[in-house]
């Protein structure tokens, strides 16, 4: 059975029954008073019934406006504690994020979006830049974060944090203190996987300007490189923000003062049909507040 009226003009009717007027709903509701006659009119034309006793110029529930009130003011009470509910729930999100954004970067952000939004659901999952595109244009993530470039039609994709990717390797590895980067091409690379960002950005970057490169393992994650590198096996291109705790305690050395940092940006992945929810709108919100793109645009 289809409904032949609206919550609007149930509350209408309510406020008129409440005022006694059209008059006194309209400054009950602040609509006009034309406002409420016309959809107090549509309500009674629904119904196929006179809801009041015109006296004067009071509005008098008749008997089947008295039967109407009850049940309008069960319904748009219900409503109103719906409307309630809804806007006091906490944000609810399911997050895709490229594995040096979800495994280093994004857990302190997380944890701080849930200090400032108490009760909140976010769901992470973390695979590389291939995977989390994947995943937001089948809507299975309501935003991504990503280190590696995309041209999807369908993504609105947006510089969110700089990045700096630099060329590490153990401290015991003698490679760590050759001065000449060309000789670089021969040692033993340990590389990220097709589809990772930082595999894309090692060959656009690196790659190129070396030239062939020994490379020995390909690895499904960044911490398995760097736990490679601690072992004192090989050498690696990756973001700082993983080895910097290493570097800084000595275990992993940065190599050569000729050897390029890269730099890039880490994004934010949208489809473009998805829905600007409240919950969207307030994480996008707080990662803008942790955006620092222009410190590589001054260059610092």
């Amino acid at each position: 059975m289809a409904l032949r009226f609206t919550l609007r003009q149930l509350s209408v009717f309510i406020a008129v029954a409440e005022s006694g007027s059209t008059i006194g709903a309209g400054k009950i509701l602040s609509i006009s008073q034309s406002a409420v006659s016309s959809a107090l009119s549509e309500l009674e034309s629904a119904v196929n019934e006179r809801l009041f006793d015109r006296h004067g110029k009071r509005l008098i529930l008749n008997d089947t406006g008295r039967t109407l009130h009850l049940s309008a003011n069960t319904l748009v009470k219900s409503a109103e504690a719906i409307a309630q509910d809804f806007e006091s729930t906490p944000p609810s999100l399911r997050i895709a994020a490229s594995n040096t954004i979800g495994n280093y970067v994004l857990p302190g952000i997380l944890a701080q979006f849930l200090a400032q939004y108490p009760g909140a659901r976010l769901d992470l999952v973390v695979g590389n830049t291939r995977e989390v595109i994947e995943a937001v244009n089948q809507f299975k993530a309501d935003i991504g974060l990503i280190e590696g470039d995309s041209y999807d039609p369908h993504l609105r994709i947006t510089p969110w944090i700089d990045d700096e990717m630099i060329i590490v390797t153990s401290a015991q590895n003698l490679i760590a203190y050759q001065k000449n980067w060309p000789d670089l091409a021969h040692a033993d690379w340990i590389v990220r996987e097709p589809g990772s960002g930082t595999r894309e950005i090692f060959e656009q970057q690196v790659g190129r300007k070396l030239g062939k490169l020994n490379i020995t393992l390909e690895l499904g994650s960044s911490e398995a490189i760097r736990r490679t590198l601690l072992s004192g096996y090989g050498v690696s291109c990756l973001s700082r923000h993983i080895v910097a705790d290493d570097i800084k305690n000595g275990q992993l050395k940065m190599i050569g003062h000729n050897a390029p940092i890269v730099r890039r940006f880490f994004s934010t992945v949208i489809h473009h049909d998805k829905a600007p929810t409240r919950s969207l709108s307030a994480f996008h919100a707080f990662l803008e507040q942790h955006a620092r793109i222009d410190s590589f645009k001054e260059g610092k």
